[in-house]
């Protein structure tokens, strides 16, 4: 059975078993794209296709990362500087160490943060879905959700370790989006576009939707089935998010991901210097496992590899050993809330994505499903 055949079964199979309305996947390996196809529906009537634009969520995240890393090759700022006099607002962050009774236990953290802190998710920051205390704070506080998109959402929740101590998928890459504003005294998705985006041909990703007729829903699923969710980000934002802000399509993240397994180049573009970029995809914190979720309605525990022992690069998740899919060690991968999926290997040998438009956030069906495709363009 040709690779085509195989994995368009596999999404077939997936739509008619109830895992969600539509999907679309697309790889490559060295050369060339090795599948590009959907299965489904992405608003209810038009079907999935490599141009269909979605929120991307926290696969933002690789992509501010890619531009800070730019700024450190350039020597604008460097991985491990402290970043108070860019953000000074980091200065002034307190440390969550829990709750006496009623009584928020708050202390002002001692370490300061880095970039590399930031971009490894050993900063301290976290989610509210992660982490009950921090969902409490936040909501006795009075402290908007991340998707509400103010600054109030990172400027005034807390910490929930000392920076530097610990290891958590957490907002950090909201402080990098800052920090690429206010180092380069332009926007973030001015400098996105310029730096990463044009050079890629990325012609459709941005921080708000460039064709709405292309705009994939989002559906969440229930104990009654799939229902339809009137969801999209703040058109005018109080800032924009380097954590989950972006909108974008398959074919522009897959050559993204290229680019990456290319050694930072793609059809004559350098976007990082090779050294730099094999620097990065090293790991830069502690194995860590699944992640409980304390908001299922969000999403179901993170662990998109189990049984495999994971780290943080400085662009994403990566494996400290061989996966059952056989993925190589090193390769990074992650994904977006809306349960879009990505990997790519260090050496370019393999890249893919799988999109869809779903909540809860890590699906097992789809997890699962990534895991058959990935499978497939490896056999």
């Amino acid at each position: 059975m040709t690779l085509a055949k195989t994995i368009d079964g596999l999404l077939a199979k997936a739509i008619d078993d109830g895992v969600s309305a539509g999907f679309y996947a697309m790889a490559a390996n060295r050369d060339r794209i090795v599948f590009s196809g959907g299965a489904g529906t992405s608003d209810g009537t038009s079907p999935w296709r490599e141009d269909t634009i979605a929120w991307l969520a926290s696969m933002t995240k690789s992509i501010v990362a890619v531009a800070a890393l730019q700024l450190v090759e350039r020597g604008v700022i460097g991985l491990d500087t402290p970043t108070t006099d860019v953000l000074p607002e980091l200065a002034a962050l307190q440390v969550l160490e829990g709750y006496d009774e009623e009584t928020p236990r708050l202390r002002t953290a001692r370490t300061p943060v880095t970039l590399r802190m930031l971009l490894s998710h050993t900063a301290g920051t976290g989610y509210s879905f992660l982490s009950a205390n921090l969902a409490r704070y936040q909501q006795e506080n009075k402290i908007p959700t991340s998707l509400e998109l103010k600054l109030a959402s990172i400027v005034d929740s807390p910490l929930v370790y000392e920076p530097g101590t610990g290891t958590m998928y957490g907002n950090g890459l909201e402080w990098v989006g800052l920090a690429i504003a206010r180092l380069t005294g332009r926007d973030l998705a001015t400098h996105l576009r310029e730096t990463v985006f044009d050079p890629l041909g990325m012609v459709d990703t941005a921080f708000g939707i460039v064709d709405r007729s292309r705009l994939a829903s989002v559906q969440a699923k229930t104990p009654d089935g799939l229902v339809a969710l009137p969801f999209e980000l703040p058109a005018e934002p109080e800032f924009l998010s380097g954590g989950g802000g972006l909108y974008g399509t398959p074919r522009d993240y897959l050559r993204f991901l290229q680019m990456l397994g290319a050694g930072g180049v793609f059809n004559g573009a350098r976007l990082l210097a090779s050294e730099v970029l094999t620097a990065a995809q090293q790991s830069h914190s502690a194995v860590f496992g699944r992640a409980a979720s304390v908001d299922p309605a969000t999403s179901h525990d993170i662990d998109l590899l189990p049984g495999t022992s994971v780290s943080w690069s400085l662009l994403g998740m990566r494996n400290e050993e061989r996966t059952p899919q056989d993925r190589p060690v090193g390769t990074v991968a992650w994904a977006g809330g809306a349960n879009c999926y990505y990997w790519v290997d260090a050496d370019g040998a393999t890249a893919g994505v799988l999109f869809a438009q779903l909540v809860p956030f890590a699906d097992p069906g789809v997890i699962g499903l990534f895991a058959d495709i990935e499978q497939a363009v490896r056999a």
